[in-house]
């Protein structure tokens, strides 16, 4: 019994071994190259398009070798480097590329890994920031959005970096390329906030000139209403105190030609203010107008 299992489990292992030695799993994310005696074609290339993922056939080492490359996207970024503007402004900018295994076997060819690669396109990269020379500083940074000219930019360095790819033919496709940053050297930085302070200093100034310019006018139109209100005032009285004295003189005139009769009328018309309602008074009836109840 003893022997049957350790026959058996040496079977397992060897076709365990065997699986290892014939076989190979291909990950969907993962293109493979397989070489034989060190050679390789198109027909060597597995899963370069996403589809033949899963477990294939292979010959052992040294017959056949696998190579592993990753089917998915880098990003690669380079360090900030100063450039100068087409108007011979100095500006720190640092750009990015993202980019893919594009030809598994000329990749495999030019390189030896991804990491060579990358240092590979670093040099490309910096090489196609020289395109920031045929702009303008104010092309880069604007605080207006119309003069911009980013989008131009962009697709300038991504024709050049596309260009020089070409050239060489290692097999690596840039799907985007773009400026991540772009800085000022410390001196242009003061100089630049200099002349924002300056400009921003001008725009208060002429709020302010502007502002009392306002309110000198709301002032002087408030003025001329009140000049105009008390004028028309003025005028208003003047006709009611002329009315007024016109009426006096006329009725002092009237209690000139009688002015008994005129006093009595004043001590009736006194008299039925004073009796309008229903009052009580204890008077002595000598005094005026109360006088008149004893004739």
């Amino acid at each position: 019994m003893n022997r049957i299992m350790k026959i058996s489990l040496g079977m397992v292992l060897l076709a365990f071994f065997l699986g290892m030695l014939f076989t190979y799993q291909v990950n969907f994310d993962e293109v493979v190259l397989v070489t034989t005696f060190g050679r390789a074609t198109q027909q060597s290339v597995i899963n370069q398009n996403g589809d033949q993922a899963g477990l294939h056939l292979k010959w052992p080492w040294p017959i056949q070798t696998v190579y592993r490359m990753d089917r998915r996207d880098f990003v690669l970024e380079d360090r900030l480097e100063q450039q100068e503007t087409k108007d011979r402004q100095v500006v720190i900018a640092k750009a990015f590329a993202v980019w893919r295994i594009d030809d598994p076997l000329q990749f495999h060819r030019m390189f030896r890994s991804n990491a060579e690669a990358e240092d590979f396109l670093k040099e490309r990269l910096r090489a196609t920031k020289a395109e920031i020379s045929r702009f303008t500083f104010d092309e880069l940074t604007n605080a207006d959005p119309q003069k911009l000219r980013l989008d131009e930019v962009q697709q300038a360095l991504f024709a050049r970096m596309r260009s020089d790819l070409a050239e060489h033919t290692c097999g690596i496709e840039v799907v985007n390329m773009d400026i991540s940053r772009i800085l000022l050297p410390e001196r242009i930085t003061r100089s630049v906030f200099s002349r924002m302070k300056q400009t921003r200093q001008r725009f208060a100034q002429n709020a302010r000139s502007e502002g009392k310019a306002i309110a000198q006018s709301i002032t002087a139109e408030t003025n001329s209403d009140k000049q105009r209100i008390i004028a028309f005032t003025d005028r208003v009285a003047q006709n009611i105190r002329a009315q007024g004295d016109a009426a006096a003189a006329q009725y002092y005139a009237e209690y000139n030609k009688d002015p008994e009769f005129a006093l009595f009328l004043r001590k009736l018309e006194a008299l039925e203010k004073s009796l309008k309602t229903n009052t009580t008074f204890v008077l002595d009836t000598d005094s005026e107008p109360f006088d008149l109840l004893k004739k």
